[in-house]
């Protein structure tokens, strides 16, 4: 299963562009990757990012509200008349025609004109990698810089690595004002550290359906006795991985699958595979790992002392003259 997220991080019209007029992410030395050798995840500078929201988020608020600004113009129009002309009714609609209409649309435009006339500019690495799946090497690694302040030597960022093999995937459950939210995480098994893979490709969702689907991607993608995830961004390297090249061999697949099909019939599998998601129950899965390692559970002590009550944990520990136990995992024979 591959979440649609995840399926339309490149679709084919995408894919079509980057063959047609080369890909400007690699020219510009990014650090990023997601191929057949590793998912590595970099941002982009600041600058990067602002000139890219300037222009997403101009176009869709110009998009959205032009259509509710006509249809209250024209209301107006209907109901003010014959005291009333249009453009008189217009005259009064100008600034929030400017602030709704106008703002965002020069934003869209400001940012695109930019980007046209300095893409090298515009497109800049961030600080570098924060962390990757290695499906050559089988290993993940994360990436810790230190924070620049002024008048301070720089610390050199700090690397973390350990096999896969040794990481569990688990979806973090919380809640806001408009409900419930859910988040995939990579915890290691046998020391803190924590790779939130969640929430830079996937995002968070109100259902954990999609955090389940992205797990078994990832396992997918790591296992290099299967083929690689047959999806858009993955299919100009597929050749390059035996176990891949050979599937696709025996299977006849087109090696221009994704990149000649039509944007109508991805939205399809799009939904279909939406529909697919929502219909396997994933929660009554045997736990395979359950097998092989002893999991760690907290004490109602222990989550007071995470919690709002840690002070009130520690000093009814203190008086009873009980001692907290460390958490650990224990792999069991």
């Amino acid at each position: 299963m591959i979440p649609p997220l995840v399926m339309e991080r490149m679709p084919p019209k995408a894919l079509r562009h980057i063959e047609k007029d080369g890909n400007l992410l690699r020219a510009r030395g990014f650090q990023g990757e997601f191929n057949h050798e590793c998912i590595r995840f970099a941002r982009l500078a600041w600058r990067s990012r602002v000139i890219n929201m300037l222009e997403v988020g101009g176009k869709m608020v110009a998009v959205i509200l032009t259509p509710f600004i006509l249809i209250t113009y024209l209301m107006f129009v209907y109901l003010l008349a014959p005291a009333e002309t249009w453009f008189s009714v217009l005259q009064g609609f100008l600034p929030a025609i400017f602030w709704t209409i106008g703002f965002p649309a020069s934003a869209w435009l400001c940012a695109r004109v930019i980007f046209k006339l300095f893409p090298g500019w515009c497109v800049k690495n961030g600080k570098g990698p924060e962390w990757e799946l290695n499906r050559r090497t089988g290993m993940a690694t994360q990436w810790h810089y230190s924070r620049k302040l002024p008048y301070r030597k720089q610390i050199a960022h700090q690397i973390i690595q350990a096999p896969f093999y040794e990481f569990d995937g688990w979806v973090l459950a919380g809640a806001d004002r408009f409900g419930p939210r859910f988040d995939f995480v990579l915890c290691h098994r046998y020391q803190k550290l924590i790779v939130r893979i969640g929430d830079d490709l996937l995002s968070w969702h109100r259902f954990p359906d999609m955090c389940y689907a992205f797990w078994d991607f990832i396992q997918n993608y790591m296992d290099v006795t299967r083929p690689l995830p047959d999806i858009p961004v993955l299919e100009a390297c597929r050749h390059l991985d035996p176990v891949t090249a050979d599937h696709d061999r025996r299977n006849k697949r087109s090696a221009r699958h994704w990149r000649d099909m039509d944007d109508r019939t991805f939205d399809q599998k799009v939904r279909q595979m939406f529909s697919d998601i929502k219909r396997i129950n994933i929660e009554k899965r045997p736990n395979l790992m359950a097998k092989k390692v002893r999991y760690a559970h907290m004490t109602p002590e222990d989550m007071l002392a995470y919690g709002r009550g840690s002070r009130q944990s520690r000093q009814r520990r203190a008086k009873s003259g009980l001692k907290k136990e460390p958490i650990r995992n224990v792999p069991s024979d």
